[in-house]
Formats: C-alpha cells, structure tokens, sequence
C-alpha cells in the first residue's frame, strides 16, 4: 500500500523534477502559508524574554496544551511571515509592547498567574546570564586567569557556573536556587575573589579611591552590582556597618557589603 505524502495542513506537495523531496519540504516549512513554524517561532522568542510562552512548555504544542492568548499568538505569527521571518523585527515589536514595558512589582492579587502576562515574571538567570553578570560586576577580563590561579581555584569559572545552573533548569518563573548553587555563590573560588582587596580589580579600585568617602563607595558597589542606587535606609545601615570598629578593616568590610550585594535575590533573578 502506497500512501501519498502530505504537509501537516493536510495540503499535497508540489514535486519537482531532480528535487530533493527534502527541498520541498523545507521550502513548505518556511512559507508564510505554514501556519506551524511561524507560530512555534514566535512563541519560542516570547518564552525567551518572558520566561514562560503563550503556549508552554513552548515545544508542546497540541490540541491539550491550549495557548493563553490565542489571538495574540496568532497575530504575532501573521505578523512574522508578513516580515519574512525577520527575527528582529519581532524581537523589537515584542519589547514594544505593553506587556514586556511592565513592572515586575504586583499591584493586585489577580497579576500573580505568569501566563496573564499582566506584571513582568521574575525570571532566574541562566548559568551563562550569571556568569556574565558577575564577571561585568567584578571587571573580569580573561587576561586576569593567568595572573591569578588563586582566584580561579584553579578551574574554569564560566564553564563551572553553568554546570551549576543549568543543570536540571526547570521554568524560569519557578526556579529556586538549589543548597549547591548557593554554595558556589556563598564560598566558590570566583565569588570570593571578587569580594577580596587582593584580587578583585572593582572593589580594589573602590576600596583606594581618595575623592570618595564610605557613602559615595557604598553607593558605588551597588551600582556596579545591582545597576541601582542604595535606598536611604540600605545605604545608612551599610555605611554604619562600614565604619564602625577598626579602621584598618574598612577595605575588608567594603568587601563584605560587596558579597552580601552579589548574593542577593535582586542579582540573582531578571526583574
């Protein structure tokens, strides 16, 4: 029994003499006409920035596992196929929209379902996304490996990061850091040498500047860490923290405050 090929809507392939029956297919694959490639595209990009999709697990689609928004999914994909597949045209019609511009704070009880898209998810990093943070939070710089193997411990750092973190990575909305990955946040060898005087490039820097007094360093460490300015009460504990005891541990309790800010939810999460 010979049974006819045809495309997932159902509709027959137009073969061509000396064609792959594989060119066909991808030529099919890649039409505006596909309804199913430019809907799973769109929405593998909306899960990227959102951290859930409209239709999630984003690679599970079928007629049990409905999409939030279906309307909306089917606009994007239209949209999408009308651009020729332009990746950054819908890359930047979705940071246009109103759904991505929210605040991750929520207002009212009816935001906290993620799918409603009604306040921006906090999503957990990736052990890549980490990594990078940490390393622009500390100005890691590759040539800094071979003049310190103390502060590596001896391992690649990056590569350890996302081993870590992306092992067994469940939904970014709903990740919780594990008791081994807030060791190596804790006690690992990179985030300790980012929080030490002797080998921290960022904190050094701080640390020895002249024209800044322990406010203006505190301020500082926190926008190198968090990209904000401290709050009145964090900056007036941390400062009190900072200068009370001995002096000559001012430089060790600078690199205090700079691990408590490197292990925070804030730094941590994509909010």
């Amino acid at each position: 029994m010979v049974v006819q090929a045809a495309f997932l809507d159902g509709s027959e392939p137009k073969w061509k003499f000396q064609t792959s029956s594989r060119v066909t297919f991808a030529e099919w694959l890649t039409t505006p006409q596909n309804p199913f490639f430019s809907k799973t595209a769109v929405n593998r990009m909306w899960s990227q920035f959102f951290g859930i999709g409209i239709v999630d697990p984003p690679d599970d689609f079928n007629d049990e596992n409905k999409p939030s928004h279906p309307q909306l999914l089917d606009e994007l994909a239209k949209a999408f196929g009308e651009a020729k597949f332009d990746n950054k045209f819908m890359i930047r019609a979705i940071m246009a929209s109103d759904a991505y511009q929210r605040t991750s704070k929520q207002s009212h009880s009816t935001q906290s379902d993620p799918r409603l898209f009604a306040k921006m998810p906090v999503r957990a990093l990736t052990g890549e996304q980490l990594f990078d943070s940490l390393a622009t939070a500390v100005s890691y710089r590759d040539a800094f490996r071979s003049q310190s193997a103390v502060f590596f411990g001896g391992n690649n750092p990056r590569q350890e990061f996302i081993s870590r973190f992306n092992a067994n990575a469940g939904k970014p909305t709903e990740a919780q850091t594990s008791i081994l990955q807030a060791l190596l946040l804790m006690n690992g060898a990179f985030v300790n040498g980012a929080v030490s005087i002797d080998k921290s490039e960022t904190l050094a820097a701080v640390a020895d500047s002249p024209f800044m007094d322990t406010r203006r360093k505190v301020e500082t460490l926190f926008l190198a860490a968090l990209g904000r300015k401290a709050e009145a009460a964090e900056l007036d504990k941390l400062v009190k923290f900072v200068e009370t005891g001995d002096k000559a541990k001012q430089k060790q309790r600078l690199g205090d405050v700079f691990w408590t800010l490197l292990n925070t939810v804030e730094f941590r999460v994509n909010h």
